[in-house]
């Protein structure tokens, strides 16, 4: 059985050391940062699975096949570090999104197929050569919790197959070099509020996949000076692109739903949440009114 060691913090870290403890000896974790008072849940699960925790600095008697980092929030120095494999969980697609929130700002780029990356760790920070990649085309009328899932799912039921075979040098890694990508930078709750309407149909419709709840904080517009939750919307067939007023309410409909106009079309508002109470917008909107 292989001997390795998990770099990174929180519930992924929790979840990896489930699905990999079957398939080979953990030896113990390596946290990014020290946030027992915090996170006490994460410090409690390494007590009650009789993990060691330990640094990159204190590992070299352990003789470790493998680190495999998740969630790691610190610059890993991999030129003090003697292992035959040192392994990262990207949450992205390399070779094109590198750094924070790749699965989001592929989303705000216009892509709908998301997933994440099993890959070397060297000196470029996701620029290591590439093992797996797992990818799921976000569907219409789908959210990021969907993809999440889909995420969730092969990383505990194929990744430590993966994993194995990797290690067993039965897999080859592809390299990255050469290959155009991007860095991405962490997004924030406040990202997720329309602050205007002078977006693009589209543009909305991608910043609802990402902060929709239950994984994000949810889509936020502010009326009145009154903060609102958008839980619902969807797009309107055959609507043209064309000009207008951006944010003004341009129809009620009979099923409670308004059409606000945005930067090329217009988007169907469906259900808002006020208070922790679902409303309808037609309730609360009138046509001709400017959002």
């Amino acid at each position: 059985m292989k001997k390795i060691i998990i770099a990174g913090f929180g519930q992924p870290v929790i979840d990896l050391f489930q699905s990999l403890k079957e398939r080979f000896e953990i030896l113990g974790i390596i946290p990014d940062y020290d946030r027992r008072a915090k996170f006490p849940f994460f410090y409690d699960f390494i007590e009650v699975q009789k993990l060691s925790i330990l640094s990159f600095e204190a590992i070299e008697g352990l003789h470790p096949d493998a680190i495999i980092v998740v969630n790691y929030n610190k610059i890993i120095d991999v030129s003090k570090i003697k292992v035959p494999y040192l392994l990262n969980i990207h949450i992205g697609l390399l070779p094109v999104y590198r750094g924070n929130n790749a699965n989001s700002w592929a989303i705000l780029n216009g892509d709908r197929t998301v997933g994440y990356t099993l890959h070397e760790v060297n000196e470029v920070l996701d620029g290591g050569a590439i093992y797996y990649t797992f990818s799921y085309e976000i569907q219409a009328g789908e959210t990021y919790y969907h993809a999440k899932k889909a995420m969730n799912e092969d990383l505990a039921d194929v990744l430590p197959g993966i994993i194995e075979k990797v290690l067993n040098g039965s897999i080859e890694a592809v390299s990255q070099e050469n290959e155009d990508f991007i860095y991405t930078s962490k997004l924030m709750p406040e990202d997720g509020i329309l602050r205007d309407w002078n977006y693009t149909t589209e543009e909305i419709l991608q910043r609802n996949i990402i902060f929709s709840k239950p994984l994000g904080t949810g889509l936020k517009m502010i009326y009145k000076g009154e903060m609102i939750e958008i839980s619902k919307i969807s797009t309107i067939p055959n609507y043209k692109v064309s000009k207008g007023l951006v944010g003004a309410v341009v129809l009620k409909n009979a099923n409670g739903s308004v059409w606000i106009k945005t930067k090329d079309t217009a988007i169907s508002i469906d259900e808002l949440i006020i208070d922790n109470k679902c409303l309808l917008p037609a309730t609360l909107f009138k046509i001709g009114q400017r959002l």
